[in-house]
């Protein structure tokens, strides 16, 4: 449903709730990218290192399929590379709006960290780019699925994703790799 702005929204809502109207998220229209008329996501994969800071392990782009609005591979979406998506989209601009979107990553895995309670050593981003260059988070997976991993070009990603649990668990264990101490 589409709205001219928030106020008929609630009037809608107020209209067909009333005083039950409690817990709703409402989130702002946002256009992604698109290729072939169809909206690009991307899952950003993050993972701590063995020195224990945030990297960016793995970026799967996720095009909707003809007519969805959801890039899920089940709905028929399909995956690509980061650099298909976005060369697309903004041609030689593409590696700095990728560069900038793992520097927002990275920045984003630091903020949840920093608030969230329990220990954390894996996220994954669904992240849209709109025409602007904006990048936006839609969701946060504490254990986020493995599925961009097997697409042929990301497969070095998915066994660098392991090498990094194995990598953080060791660090946590105050075991180094390759160090003697």
């Amino acid at each position: 449903m589409k709205f001219p702005n928030f106020n008929s929204l609630m009037r809608m809502l107020q209209a067909k709730h009333g005083a039950k109207l409690k817990n709703y998220v409402v989130q702002q229209g946002i256009r992604l990218i698109e290729i072939d008329g169809c909206p690009i996501d991307f899952r950003f994969h993050m993972h701590k290192n063995s020195k224990n800071r945030w990297s960016v392990v793995g970026i799967g782009a996720k095009k909707a399929g003809r007519g969805s609005v959801t890039t899920h591979i089940k709905n028929g979406g399909s995956l690509m590379t980061p650099e298909q998506a976005l060369s697309r989209a903004f041609g030689s601009k593409s590696r700095e709006v990728l560069e900038r979107a793992k520097e927002a990553s990275i920045a984003m895995s630091e903020a949840i960290e920093n608030h969230h309670p329990h220990l954390l050593g894996e996220i994954g981003f669904d992240i849209g780019i709109d025409d602007n260059e904006r990048i936006w988070m839609f969701e946060a997976n504490s254990k986020p699925g493995r599925s961009i991993f097997s697409h042929p070009s990301l497969r070095v990603e998915g066994r660098s994703s392991v090498e990094h649990i194995f990598d953080h668990s060791m660090y946590l264990s105050g075991f180094h790799r390759g160090n003697d101490s």
